[in-house]
């Protein structure tokens, strides 16, 4: 396997948001304005919840060139996650979600939980905030399979660049009218310019966040997120001439949610995200979550926006 271990990892310290000005043509953009109020009270008013989540996960690797393969990896590995899935919702300043998977089966075999519980963590007064942030996250990670280092794969996240507060970090495409799925909604296209990103990849490099948003026009209700993200460095290659001695590796994803309603919770919710991660050493990785049954979350501690 290659030296180099990419993550694709929320960056605390772009989660102070960007305080910019937007761009005079965002500034009277009703359709932007539109989407931006709709997600500004769609996290207001649903709040944390908590899911009922199924997610298969499946490694692929399969040799290709320049790629070097560890002889006791195989070929194909697939994992199957039956969990409570918790979106937790930071109401103190610009809007923030973290995911905590509570793992109940791994391949139809039951867990049993033996670490502190997401309310211990969030009310542990003996940790700082971004102590806290950080061993939730990482709990969340704890049965991911693959590669790398990812937490920023959260239904939610897309979010990150629709609403209000974000509008300065990101620029935007032309609203275009799209068929989905039977119903006519409006289509665009972002990408993050602000430094730095939300995401950070090895080292801190900033990984800039592109997607697109379907959402319906007259009300700014989201129907569909896809994101895109690009990680990559040159690393020395063995062998060969000179020139040749220096590649890029590589760690692309891709991560599209679903939304629709649950009674539950009375709201458009994440209902389905398929994600795909490839690299430069020949694997491919692909998860397919499944999220029912919400409900509100509660718990002691007060959900504010971890500071530094």
């Amino acid at each position: 396997m290659p030296t180099l271990a990419f993550s694709l990892s929320l960056c605390a310290a772009a989660l102070a948001l960007s305080t910019s000005a937007p761009a005079a043509d965002q500034a009277r953009d009703d359709s932007l304005a539109r989407l931006g109020a709709y997600v500004d009270a769609w996290e207001r008013e649903l709040g944390s919840v908590v899911a009922d989540e199924t997610y298969r996960q499946v490694v692929t690797r399969l040799p290709r060139s320049g790629a070097v393969r560890q002889p006791n990896l195989v070929p194909r590995e697939i994992r199957e996650l039956v969990s409570e899935f918790t979106l937790i919702h930071f109401d103190d300043g610009p809007a923030n979600w973290l995911g905590y998977r509570a793992v109940k089966r791994i391949d139809g075999k039951a867990v049993i939980a033996t670490g502190p519980t997401l309310n211990d963590l969030l009310s542990d007064a003996t940790l700082s905030w971004p102590e806290r942030w950080r061993r939730v996250r990482d709990a969340n990670a704890a049965f991911n399979i693959g590669p790398f280092t990812r937490d920023a794969n959260l239904p939610t996240f897309a979010l990150a660049a629709l609403r209000t507060a974000s509008h300065a970090r990101f620029t935007y495409s032309a609203p275009r009218s799209q068929t989905l799925d039977g119903r006519r909604l409006t289509r665009r296209t972002f990408r993050e310019r602000a430094r730095p990103t939300l995401v950070a990849g090895e080292r801190g490099r900033d990984v800039p966040l592109e997607g697109t948003v379907w959402f319906d026009a007259s009300e700014g209700q989201v129907r569909r997120t896809e994101i895109s993200l690009r990680d990559g460095a040159p690393q020395p290659a063995a062998g060969g001439r000179e020139e040749d001695r220096v590649r890029e590796e590589w760690l692309t994803s891709r991560i599209t949610v679903t939304f629709a309603p649950d009674p539950g919770v009375t709201a458009w919710v994440p209902v389905e995200m398929r994600e795909r991660y490839d690299n430069s050493w020949g694997e491919t990785t692909t998860g397919h979550a499944l999220y029912s049954r919400y409900r509100r979350f509660r718990t002691t501690a007060r959900l504010v926006r971890p500071g530094p």
